[in-house]
C-alpha cells in the first residue's frame, strides 16, 4: 500500500475521533451512554471516509496445479491391420480410468494420422501417419510446462520427418507404448515401380520393378505381370538374406490405345504374414502417333543437326530433313513446317503455309534470299544490306506466350545476323532481343505472332548450333537449350484457338499422392477471370455412376480436390456458366495403393530411440501396468503451486459496507430508545 494511502487512513481516523467526541463528549455529561454512541459516531465516520479513499489491498492466493499427461494414440489404418486396435483402445481406457494417474495428471487425449486431433473417437481409418508432426503439436501446445507424452502407436510414419532425429530437439518426456512384438517377420515386397507415363502403340516400353526381401533363411518367388487379367510376363527370383533385393526390368508391348492399367505380383511364401505389400499396380497411358516436323532446307548447315537433335529430346516428335520437293510430296504428314534460310524453291511451301493456315518456324539468316522473302510474305520486312552482324541474345522477361523464367542467353556465343532494320507489320511479341557486347538493342532476334489462326515464329540469325553447344559447356548437358526449344516448339506445334477454359491434370494418379484437376478460364480479352462459376462432372467408368464437384478459385486457378474418389478409371467434362464453355474428353485412372498396408512389423527400434532421446522409457502394449506404475512414481512429474496476486478496493469489500450500515443503524436505535430523536 502506498505511503500517501496510508497517511489518508491515518488522517481519517484522527478526524473520524474529533467529529465523535466534540458531537457526544464536548460540553456533555461523561456517561457511558455518551461514549457508546461516540465510539458508533466513530466507527460510521471512519468507514465512510474509508469508502470514500478506497485503499487496495494484495490478497495473496494459492493453488495445486496438476502436470499434464497427454496421451496421443495413433489412429492410422496400419494399427488396424496390426490388429492392435482393440488393444490400443484398452490402453486408452486404462489410463482414463486409473485412479492414480488421474488423481496425479490433468489427462488429455489426443489421436493423430497425417494431422493431430483432440479428443476425436478412435478409428484407425487415417491413410496416413505423420508421428513427427504429432509431437511438435504437443510440444507447441505445453511448451510453458512439463507434460509428459504417452505415444500409443506401432511407430510406422508415412509422411513427414523422421521422428528419431525430429526427437532429439524436443523437450517434452516421451513414454512410447509400442503396439506391436519383436519378433521380425519374413516379408517379400514390392518396393518401387518406375515407368515412364506414355508410350506408342505398338511400341516396347520398359519397367524397373524393385523388389525386396526380408528374412533370414532363402526363399523362391515369382514376378507375374497381367494386363486386363492376363499374364503377359513371368519371372523366377531368388531371394536370400544377402541377396535381399532384385531389379527386374521387363519390356513391355503396349497394345491398346489410352491408359492401361497393369498389375505385378510376387508369390507369396506358405504362411506370409503380409501378402498385400507383395502386389503393386502402374499405368500408362499409349499415343498413337508422333508429332511429325518438316524441318525444310536446301542448304546444309550444322544448325540442322542441332535442331533436329534438340526437338527430338521429346519422344513425341520426329523431325525429318528434306528439300523444298520432298516436303511438298508428302506434307500431308507434317503438323508443322520449319523453313530454314528459305530460298526462290520455298514459293510453294509459302503459298500453301497461307492456304492452309499451318504453322511455322522461319529461320533467316546471311545465306537468305531476302529479297524474295520480303516479296512473298508482307508480316515482315528486313532491310537489305549485303552485310552481316554477331548478336547476343537477350531474354525478353515479358515473353508472354509461355513461361521463360528459367531461360538467359546473357552469356551465349553471338549468332549471325543480317544488319540492318526489320519491320514487323503484324502484332507481335519478341522472345529473344539483339543485343551488341551487353546492350540490349530492343531490336528483335526471334519473335512471334499469330495471324490468320496460324502461329510463326521467326529467328534472324544463323549459327544456333553454337548455343547449343555452350549449353553443353556450362551444365554439362543439353538440357538448358533443348527445354527453350522445346517450349517453342510446343507453343508453335497447337493450333490457335479461341478456347477461353483450359484444364491441367495428370492422366494417371498412384493414389497416395493430392488428386487434384485445375482449370483456367480467361474472358474475352484472354485476362483470368476469377468470378466465372466451374463445375466438374466425373463418370465411374466401372460403376456408371456420375459425380459432380464445383471447383474453387485460388487466385488464378481453378482447382477440386478429388482424394475422395475411389480407384479406377474415370472420364469427365468441365462446365462454365452452366455449360457456356466446356471442356470434355479428359480421362483420369486412380491406382490402388494403401501405403499402411505396406507393413509387416513394428517399428520397435525408432519408438525405443526416440524415448531414450527425450528421457522417456519405451514399454511393449503388454506392459500397461508398467507403464502406469512408472507415470505414477516418477517423481519429475508432480504439483505445482501456484501463488497469484490479487488487488482488491475496499469499496469491493461486502464486510466493509455491512460495518458502515451496521453502526449507523445501531446509532439511530440507540438514540431513539434514549429519546435523543
Amino acid at each position: 500500500m502506498p505511503t500517501q494511502t496510508i497517511f489518508y487512513i491515518i488522517g481519517s481516523g484522527i478526524l473520524a475521533l474529533f467529529i465523535a467526541l466534540f458531537q457526544y463528549i464536548y460540553k456533555s455529561k461523561h456517561t457511558l451512554l455518551h461514549w457508546s454512541l461516540a465510539g458508533v459516531r466513530f466507527i460510521s465516520i471512519f468507514s465512510l471516509l474509508l469508502l470514500i479513499i478506497n485503499p487496495k489491498f494484495e490478497n495473496k492466493e494459492s493453488e495445486l496445479i496438476k502436470p499434464t499427461l497427454a496421451v496421443v494414440v495413433d489412429n492410422s489404418k496400419s494399427v488396424k491391420y496390426l490388429s492392435k486396435d482393440s488393444i490400443a483402445s484398452k490402453a486408452v481406457q486404462s489410463l482414463l480410468d486409473n485412479a492414480g494417474i488421474t488423481s496425479k495428471y490433468d489427462v488429455k487425449l489426443f489421436s493423430f494420422g497425417k494431422q493431430i486431433n483432440q479428443n476425436s473417437k478412435l478409428t484407425f481409418d487415417d491413410a496416413q501417419t505423420n508421428i513427427t508432426n504429432s509431437l511438435r503439436e504437443i510440444e507447441s501446445l505445453y511448451d510453458s510446462q512439463l507434460a509428459p507424452v504417452v505415444l500409443i502407436s506401432d511407430g510406422n510414419q508415412t509422411i513427414g520427418e523422421d521422428y528419431e532425429f525430429a526427437s532429439k530437439d524436443l523437450e517434452q518426456v516421451v513414454f512410447p507404448l509400442i503396439l506391436g512384438d519383436s519378433i521380425v517377420h519374413s516379408d517379400l515386397k514390392i518396393h518401387q515401380i518406375n515407368v515412364n507415363k506414355y508410350t506408342y502403340l505398338n511400341n516396347k516400353f520398359p519397367v524397373e520393378i524393385i523388389t525386396s526381401y526380408k528374412g533370414k533363411t532363402p526363399t523362391q518367388s515369382e514376378l507375374i505381370i497381367q494386363s486386363r487379367g492376363r499374364i503377359i510376363y513371368k519371372e523366377r527370383l531368388r531371394f536370400s538374406p544377402t541377396q535381399n533385393s532384385i531389379i527386374v526390368t521387363p519390356k513391355l508391348t503396349s497394345t491398346k490405345l489410352g491408359l492401361e492399367q497393369y498389375q505385378v505380383t510376387l508369390t507369396p511364401f506358405e504362411n506370409e504374414k503380409n501378402s498385400i505389400n507383395n502386389q503393386k499396380l502402374f499405368a500408362i497411358e499409349t499415343i498413337d502417333e508422333y508429332t511429325k516436323i518438316a524441318l525444310v532446307t536446301s542448304l546444309s548447315h550444322p544448325d540442322l543437326g542441332a535442331l533436329k537433335t534438340a526437338i527430338e529430346t521429346n519422344k513425341q516428335r520426329l523431325v525429318k530433313i528434306c528439300s523444298p520437293s520432298e516436303y511438298l510430296a508428302n506434307n500431308e504428314t507434317y503438323g508443322l513446317v520449319i523453313l530454314y534460310q528459305p530460298n526462290q524453291s520455298f514459293k510453294p511451301i509459302f503459298d500453301l503455309v497461307k492456304k492452309r493456315k499451318l504453322n511455322s518456324f522461319i529461320l533467316a539468316g546471311p545465306q537468305t534470299e531476302w529479297t524474295f522473302l520480303n516479296s512473298v510474305q508482307s508480316d515482315f520486312k528486313q532491310e537489305i544490306t549485303a552485310q552481316s552482324e554477331n548478336y547476343q541474345g537477350v531474354v525478353n522477361p515479358n515473353f508472354n506466350n509461355f513461361s521463360v523464367d528459367n531461360f538467359t542467353f546473357d552469356s551465349y556465343p553471338p549468332i549471325t545476323s543480317e544488319f540492318g532494320d526489320v519491320t514487323i507489320n503484324v502484332p507481335h511479341e519478341t522472345l529473344v532481343f539483339k543485343s551488341i557486347n551487353g546492350i540490349s538493342l530492343q531490336e528483335p532476334l526471334l519473335f512471334t505472332y499469330e495471324n490468320n489462326y496460324s502461329r510463326t515464329a521467326v529467328l534472324l540469325a544463323e549459327n544456333l548450333w553454337k548455343w547449343r553447344i555452350h549449353s553443353f559447356r556450362e551444365d554439362q548437358n543439353f538440357e538448358t537449350f533443348d527445354s527453350f526449344m522445346a517450349k517453342l516448339i510446343q507453343y508453335l506445334n497447337i493450333k490457335s484457338q479461341k478456347t477461353r477454359l483450359f484444364v491441367k491434370y495428370e492422366s494417371i494418379y498412384d493414389g497416395s499422392q493430392p488428386l487434384e484437376i485445375s482449370a483456367q478460364f480467361f474472358n474475352k480479352n484472354y485476362e483470368p477471370n476469377p468470378n466465372a462459376d466451374l463445375k466438374i462432372i466425373l463418370h465411374n467408368n466401372a460403376t456408371d455412376e456420375f459425380i459432380e464437384y464445383p471447383m474453387m478459385a485460388i487466385q488464378h486457378n481453378y482447382v477440386v480436390n478429388l482424394n475422395a474418389l475411389e480407384p479406377g478409371g474415370y472420364s469427365f467434362e468441365v462446365f462454365v456458366n452452366g455449360g457456356s464453355h466446356r471442356f470434355n474428353g479428359g480421362a483420369i485412372e486412380i491406382l490402388e495403393f494403401n501405403i499402411e498396408k505396406q507393413f509387416v512389423n513394428a517399428n520397435i527400434q525408432d519408438l525405443k530411440q526416440l524415448a531414450i532421446y527425450t528421457k522417456g522409457t519405451s514399454y511393449f502394449d503388454t506392459q500397461m501396468d508398467e507403464l502406469i506404475s512408472k507415470l505414477i512414481s516418477d517423481k519429475r512429474f508432480s504439483n505445482i503451486q501456484k501463488f497469484s496476486k490479487k488487488t482488491v478496493p475496499l469499496i469491493t469489500v461486502k464486510l466493509w459496507l455491512l460495518i458502515l450500515l451496521f453502526s449507523l443503524a445501531t446509532e439511530w436505535l440507540i438514540r431513539k430508545y434514549n429519546g435523543l430523536i
